[in-house]
């Protein structure tokens, strides 16, 4: 009798039997049209043959590192057709907002589908990848070390007795805050802390908000910093708005050195992990 196990392993391998090449095994020749999908695929020791805008990924997640073997194909949406045609692809990693695009893709290789965002979304994924690249093993390693990362924060959590909001400055004025359904935002929640901003949120759960909307909140503020913003961040911080608003005056505001993005996967979720159990007991212990 098949385990549970063996069974959804191969229920959900089983769309790709047939696929070129999965007679003698996984696709090797992928190509990636998602940053987070090309986190997640890396992380499983995968290198794929071919990623969209791959100085991109390196620039603004970065970690796994991408070999400077991988061919760039071109735009996250606006992939090169003729260039991916010529690379002869097994198999193509896509997003649900590639449907538009999907019948053009699928004359050159068949395509996986897979979603994106949210934590939840990101372990479907993670998943579905590991049972069509036969990498079990390493998927759990993947999700062993964010449920570790998750466990030692929960640990800081448990101590801290504030919420905490999550953001990205936009600007002097506007921050972009992570609510549940965002993956900074399920990370927080995992991790047992309670999230300050209890507004409403958009299909990728953060919200755009004024600073002064927030600027009374009694919260701990952490400041994911995407690449290029932490020099803008230091500038803000010497503004006569930031130095008067409690918010941002207080002593439990940090911001990590690491640049994060909210278009990560699993790996990122544990860098976020790692950060706030790190924040965090500075902060008790500072």
């Amino acid at each position: 009798m098949l385990s549970r196990r063996r069974f959804l392993t191969f229920a959900l391998a089983a769309p790709f039997i047939g696929v070129a090449g999965a007679s003698s095994g996984p696709p090797r020749r992928l190509a990636v049209l998602d940053w987070g999908l090309t986190e997640l695929i890396l992380a499983l020791g995968v290198t794929p043959q071919s990623v969209s805008a791959p100085d991109w990924y390196r620039k603004l997640i970065g970690t796994p590192e991408l070999p400077a073997s991988v061919v760039d194909i071109g735009l996250l949406f606006q992939p090169n057709l003729e260039t991916l045609s010529a690379l002869q692809p097994d198999l193509i990693v896509i997003t649900p907002g590639h449907a538009l695009l999907k019948p053009q893709l699928e004359r050159i290789a068949p395509t996986l589908t897979l979603p994106t965002g949210s934590l939840a979304e990101w372990r479907i994924s993670l998943d579905k990848l590991a049972a069509v690249l036969h990498r079990e093993t390493q998927a759990l390693a993947v999700l062993a070390a964010f449920e570790q990362a998750a466990q030692r924060a929960g640990e800081t959590a448990a101590a801290f007795h504030r919420p905490l909001l999550l953001a990205t400055p936009v600007d002097a004025l506007h921050m972009r805050l992570y609510g549940k359904g965002s993956l900074a935002g399920d990370v927080l929640a995992r991790c047992g802390f309670s999230n300050a901003w209890r507004g409403g949120v958009n299909t990728q759960g953060e919200a755009m908000v004024e600073l002064t909307r927030i600027g009374a909140e009694d919260a701990g503020l952490i400041l994911l910093p995407e690449e290029g913003l932490l020099p803008m961040i230091q500038r803000w911080r010497d503004s006569l708005l930031w130095q008067r608003l409690p918010l941002t005056s207080q002593h439990q505001l940090a911001f990590p050195a690491e640049k994060f993005n909210s278009g990560g996967a699993l790996v990122t979720a544990t860098r976020i992990a790692d950060a706030l159990g790190q924040i965090v007991t500075g902060w008790l212990h500072g």
